[in-house]
């Protein structure tokens, strides 16, 4: 679907070097993420060491002063004066509310304020199965996994198969038990993301005390000093709030996801690629169960590959719900795609998609395409705003492997105890201490979420057309594999150890 694009007024992101801060005209731009759009970075102040600062312009255009390296220079940091200050979080999707609610239950005496501009959607469905690697991260929060498995469900089994042309063979398959205590062997958790965050707000209704969520609000200016941050916000035109606020924080989290105009501002690149294809995120009703399918499909076929997944059980009004995603030519345009639906749905769905009278027996509820894309941004910290990136703000892969909203958690969670660890002034070196996070996040996405998740792309654009090719593809595929013979698969953690972190 279409991007929206929402343009607000001008941000401002001021940097101090003492007093007399001269303000100028920000340049703006249109941008399809609601939180901010048009930043000016200014500064026409003298440090009070006497030394002048030069006007320069970023690669966006932006004036700013920069004769001293200031933007990017690492700040002295004394948190015995902040180390009251709120952690701010710009946006409150399913990771900046993870992390809400693990700052939240610590004993740091910081308000956590969460800023969203958009109400969360209950019917979203993106992000709608969580790997088991994510158990123990989701576990750091008490009593968080069983409510997530009570507003979803477990899924029982998955496969890779051959397309419907090729008779749709099980190539390799895998059943769960989810009976009993623990979540040792269990399956994927089929939650979508609306519901997700549905259960994170409840949890965080529990300390309204310390958590401030304020949802229809946009940030609209970041003014950091060497101390702290102050970060505008502002409500946008629909919300209910009133008033502009100026927030002076001891961090700033991007959490604001793929488009984060926070990242862009600050000047930090994604590195990486777009991948050769488009995807096609189709939800639709039809019973794939009846057809023999499992509850995630690997469909494995140079033309007709993809994903089927289910989404939720049948309710008493709705049959149940499914994921098709699917591949289509870059190119491709949006008014195309829509176009090419039916004919790519007919391809992947047992007996074209028609019941026995021969009639269309699926009904379409969301089309969604998108970029797949292998990105990572160059650092995950930026010294001089105080500012941390989590989530698809600071990375992002496709959705074969998994591990997009789980590489998210892994963030927060790591995050959040280095947080914990800063503000009750235990961090021997802060600035050594959130530089090697940013690092040991970068070196984990590289190894265990990069890797995988391009080779799960793949894996799915492989010829299994005759037994032959299977033979060979299971040959040069070790998890596949070992999915056949019946043999565990132990991903590698999607965590990192921050007290073996330098400056801990």
């Amino acid at each position: 679907m279409a991007a929206t694009n929402i343009a607000s007024s001008n941000l401002t992101l001021q940097l101090n070097g003492g007093s007399g801060i001269a303000q100028g005209n920000g340049t703006s731009y249109t941008d399809d993420n609601p939180y901010f759009s048009g930043i000016s970075y200014q500064n026409g102040s003298s440090h009070n060491n006497g030394t002048s600062l030069n006007n320069g312009t970023s690669s966006n255009g932006i004036s700013y002063t920069n004769s001293t390296s200031h933007k990017n220079a690492t700040p002295y940091t004394d948190r015995r004066t902040t180390s009251n200050l709120p952690v701010v979080i710009a946006g409150g999707g399913c990771v900046g509310l993870f992390l809400a609610l693990l700052l939240a239950q610590s004993n740091i005496p910081n308000e956590i304020i969460v800023v969203e501009p958009e109400h969360p959607d209950p019917n979203s469905t993106r992000a709608m199965a969580h790997q088991p690697p994510t158990y123990p991260i989701l576990a750091k929060v008490e009593g968080l996994l069983p409510e997530l498995i009570k507003a979803g469900n477990l899924s029982s089994g998955l496969c890779f198969r051959t397309s419907v042309k090729n008779g749709s063979k099980i190539i390799a398959e895998k059943t769960f038990d989810n009976s009993g205590e623990g979540m040792k062997g269990k399956g994927q958790l089929l939650l979508p993301q609306g519901k997700f965050q549905q259960v994170l707000m409840k949890k965080l209704a529990a300390f309204e005390d310390k958590v401030d969520i304020q949802l229809g609000v946009s940030v609209t200016g970041l003014r950091p000093s060497l101390t702290s941050i102050d970060v505008k916000t502002t409500p946008t035109p629909t919300s209910s709030r009133f008033g502009i606020e100026w927030i002076e924080a001891a961090f700033l989290i991007d959490a604001t996801g793929a488009h984060s105009p926070i990242r862009k501002e600050l000047g930090i690149k994604l590195e990486g690629e777009t991948l050769a294809a488009q995807l096609v995120a189709t939800d639709l009703y039809f019973d794939f169960h009846a057809h023999g399918f499992y509850d995630a499909n690997f469909i494995i076929d140079p033309e007709s590959y993809g994903l089927i997944g289910r989404i939720n059980h049948a309710t008493e009004s709705k049959p149940p719900l499914w994921r098709v995603s699917y591949g289509v030519p870059i190119h491709e345009t949006e008014e195309e795609i829509m176009k090419g639906v039916d004919e790519k749905l007919q391809a992947m769905l047992p007996n074209r998609g028609r019941d026995k009278s021969g009639a269309i027996a699926y009904k379409i509820a969301r089309i969604a395409p998108y970029k797949a894309q292998q990105r990572l941004a160059q650092t995950l910290y930026h010294p001089s705003s105080h500012t941390c990136l989590i989530g698809d703000a600071a990375h992002l892969t496709n959705p074969y492997a998994g591990l997009g909203l789980a590489s998210g958690m892994a963030d927060a969670a790591s995050l959040s105890k280095i947080l914990i660890h800063i503000l009750g002034n235990q961090a021997l070196n802060e600035e050594k201490l959130l530089k090697a996070w940013s690092d040991a996040r970068r070196e984990k996405f590289q190894n265990v979420i990069d890797q995988p998740s391009r080779m799960a792309y793949q894996r799915v654009k492989t010829d299994v057309s005759t037994e032959e090719k299977i033979t060979e593809f299971m040959s040069k595929d070790p998890l596949v594999a070992a999915l056949k013979m019946g043999m565990p698969v132990q991903p590698p953690s999607l965590e990192t150890n921050v007290e073996e972190l330098e400056g801990w």
